[in-house]
């Protein structure tokens, strides 16, 4: 009996004990934990000395590729940030415009990735109206300084990976698409219970948010989640 007693109560403080536990929700990330997690790509046939600049200030994944092969390969798949010049590359893929027809391939592909071109000051001036460059996320001189480079990264890369940030772009996407105005704390209880499941397939995003469809959405869900 006593040993009986003993279970009964071991069971159930092992069950207050359960529910008790905290459950884990989403946190903001820090720039430190963002630069952790962000992948930079930089596609150039000439060393450029930012690369080593980024590593320094403290971004762990920074790679640098001479040309690309195929757009699936694995530096561009799994790259979120990717910086292109527009002289020397997209040869190996028979781009006529070289870099800028790679631009135009990299986001009709990856609309998800950010995609920043640079040039020289003459190359940008004559290459100015090219479609390539209205489809990139933005424009800078070779010559511009690594600051300016990295206030872009950084911004884009709080973009993709901040909570607030990631929030932003959901409800933009849903006033977008449904027409519809969803507040601040309704989105993170959702994303929280997305988390929380470890789902984030279409059909599970559309069911939180109720919504019919929910494929944009679960794209910046499941880039945010998946760092």
């Amino acid at each position: 009996m006593n040993y009986l007693l003993y279970l009964y109560i071991k069971f159930t403080m092992m069950n207050l004990a359960f529910w008790k536990k905290p459950k884990t929700k989403l946190k903001e990330r820090n720039q430190d934990e963002i630069k952790g997690i962000c992948k930079i790509l930089f596609i150039d046939d000439k060393s450029f000395p930012l690369v080593d600049i980024l590593k320094t200030e403290g971004w762990k994944h920074v790679t640098r590729i001479k040309d690309v092969d195929a757009l699936e390969q694995p530096e561009v798949k799994e790259a979120n940030i990717i910086i292109v010049d527009i002289q020397g590359v997209g040869k190996k893929l028979k781009f006529k415009d070289e870099g800028l027809g790679l631009i135009i391939a990299l986001k009709e592909k990856y609309p998800g990735k950010k995609v920043i071109v640079y040039s020289a000051e003459d190359q940008g001036k004559i290459q100015a109206f090219h479609p390539g460059i209205d489809k990139a996320d933005k424009r800078l001189s070779k010559n511009s300084d690594p600051y300016e480079f990295q206030v872009v990264i950084e911004n884009f890369s709080n973009e993709l990976f901040s909570l607030s940030e990631c929030v932003k772009r959901i409800q933009a996407q849903i006033m977008k698409e449904f027409g519809q105005s969803v507040e601040t704390e309704k989105i993170i209880e959702n994303l929280n219970k997305i988390y929380l499941k470890k789902d984030y397939s279409v059909g599970s995003v559309s069911k939180v948010f109720n919504l019919s469809n929910a494929s944009n959405i679960s794209s910046i869900i499941q880039l945010f989640m998946s760092a």
